[in-house]
């Protein structure tokens, strides 16, 4: 929402935003190019304020097509910076290696002479040691492999994350889980003895055959051998033998990748905005209503009618039958003393949902707000039709029958001039009787006494006592016009 405006609008974000290091499009390679840029005009046609276009990964042709086909003089789209403040990493840089048939091909290749004397002497040490050993997640271990991986993670990077930290161990756990349910995660854990040393998760794509490392978690305290170098080794040794083509660091362009002979790919992140900063077509997207109802409700709660207004009537830009809507705006509008807009909102309302009795009742008491109580009266009756024990809808009946009452009243003489003299009988219930006359307007005798002696009908005691009030033309405002 638009703090300022109280406007609500959309954002919308690529699939697995913010967990996914890559986002993108699937689609049939030949249609590629035609459906990259229909799936841009159809975005336009939607209503939204902001396109989050965060690690795009595809082929240029297919990029150009879908950011081509987004260009409209009601849009601007501006390049994101994902370098971290903190460290200088460039988050769009993703460094990947590609993989040789064999082991040895790989250390000859794609490693300095430094770094290849490093992982041959650290693997030998590991494989060969009584001391050393790496387990493999499996079914019986994955809970608590998942948790060693997490606590050395949060360990380093915990206080980084502040109060995020939570919501990512959360989210990385289920993931975690997911992706070992469908057997494409590779967990192993460095051991020294009975300590667990580091660990390093991995997601394997055989279709693409690619290693994908995701994260690990070391003990800052280890200085027997380094985890992560050696559980990097020993992951693309693992990916080699079985046929993979590219060990995949993913987002971040931190050196220690580079010694692994890795090369950068690049992302792009782009964010697409309107110029009003707010939804195209000025609409909400009607799925969108029920959370922008509760949250408009919320505001309504807290007395922030204004914010609360404003949603609401965006709501019913979208959706005028949206009958939740109709009901709060119209108890908003009578609360702040609109009752004619209320009423209106209670009728609307009542078209949509007829049988709902407190709806009745809430039209009722903004027609009497309104002194329109002959209509009110019917709001009330229809109310206590549906529900017979709603003891609000008795109580405005009887009001509002007290009100008529006030103006069908008995006729006395006549006064000179053809002005009728009339008195108020004892009121309803226990309403106090008026304290002064009331007079008929300026109409010959005859025909104020006849409309008078009609008004007589209205309150016999016979309809009082039964709660019925027939119709008649003074309710209506179709009788003598009252001074």
């Amino acid at each position: 929402m638009n703090g300022k405006a109280g406007i609500f609008y959309h954002d919308i974000h690529m699939g697995g935003s913010y967990v996914a290091d890559y986002t993108g499009a699937v689609c049939a390679p030949e249609f590629a190019r035609a459906a990259m840029a229909a799936f841009a005009k159809h975005l336009r046609r939607m209503h939204w304020a902001n396109l989050h276009l965060d690690n795009l990964y595809m082929s240029s042709g297919r990029l150009r097509s879908f950011l081509e086909n987004l260009e409209d003089k009601q849009l601007t789209m501006r390049t994101l910076s994902r370098v971290n403040a903190v460290d200088n990493v460039d988050n769009a840089k993703c460094p990947s290696v590609d993989l040789p048939e064999t082991w040895d091909a790989y250390l000859e290749q794609k490693l300095g002479t430094n770094m290849r004397q490093k992982l041959r002497r650290f693997l030998r040490k590991v494989d060969g040691s009584e001391e050393f050993r790496i387990t493999l997640a499996d079914a019986a271990t994955i809970k608590r492999d998942i948790g060693i991986l997490l606590d050395f993670w949060k360990n380093r990077w915990g206080p980084r994350k502040g109060n995020r930290l939570s919501g990512i161990l959360n989210t990385n756990r289920r993931v975690l889980n997911d992706a070992f349910a469908d057997g494409s995660l590779f967990l192993p854990v460095l051991w020294h003895r009975d300590r667990p040393l580091g660990a390093l998760a991995t997601f394997i794509d055989p279709v693409k055959k690619t290693y994908f490392f995701n994260m690990a978690g070391r003990d800052e305290s280890a200085e027997i051998v380094p985890p992560g170098l050696v559980l990097h080794a020993y992951s693309i040794r693992h990916a080699i033998a079985n046929g993979y083509r590219t060990y995949d660091f993913l987002r971040g362009d931190e050196a220690y990748k580079y010694t692994f002979g890795a090369s950068d790919k690049l992302i792009t992140c782009k964010v697409v905005q309107t110029r009003t900063r707010r939804n195209l077509g000025d609409r909400l997207d009607p799925r969108t209503l029920s959370g922008i109802f509760s949250e408009a409700n919320k505001n309504h709660e807290k007395g922030q009618t204004a914010e609360a207004e404003n949603a609401y009537r965006q709501i019913l830009d979208a959706d005028p039958a949206h009958a939740l809507t109709l009901y709060a705006l119209g108890q908003l509008l009578a609360d702040k003393g609109d009752h004619q807009a209320a009423a209106a909102a209670f009728e609307k309302l009542l078209v949509v949902v007829p049988h709902l009795a407190k709806g009745w009742v809430r039209l009722g008491n903004a027609l009497q707000a309104l002194d329109n109580h002959a209509d009110a009266t019917d709001a009330f009756r229809k109310a206590l039709e549906i529900q017979p024990d709603i003891q609000s809808a008795r109580d405005g009946l009887g009001i509002s029958m007290v009100k008529l009452s006030q103006t069908c009243i008995a006729a006395t003489t006549p006064r000179p001039g053809g002005v009728v003299r009339v008195t108020a009988p004892p009121l309803l219930g226990k309403a106090k009787p008026p304290t002064l006359p009331l007079v008929v307007g300026r109409q010959p005798a005859d025909v104020a006494a006849s409309s008078l002696k009609q008004s007589v009908a209205i309150i016999d005691p016979a309809h009082c006592n039964s709660g019925t009030l027939p119709a008649h033309p003074l309710n209506r405002r179709a009788g003598p016009t009252l001074l």
